[in-house]
């Protein structure tokens, strides 16, 4: 029986548990901006440059 590869475009990642290596790391960067803190901690000036993902 021939085993069927999964290519990365047959993944619907809408419905998977984990996501993309692209989109882990920029969640990463963002978690790190973060930096546990409450979401009421975080100044308006902040958010910007905290939800700025694939900075290219």
């Amino acid at each position: 029986m021939k085993d069927k590869k999964e290519f990365i475009s047959e993944i619907d990642y809408n419905k998977s548990s984990k996501g993309c290596s692209p989109c882990l790391s920029e969640c990463k960067k963002i978690n790190d901006r973060i930096n546990k803190r409450n979401l009421s901690d975080i100044k308006d000036k902040e958010v910007p440059h905290i939800l700025k993902v694939f900075d290219f």
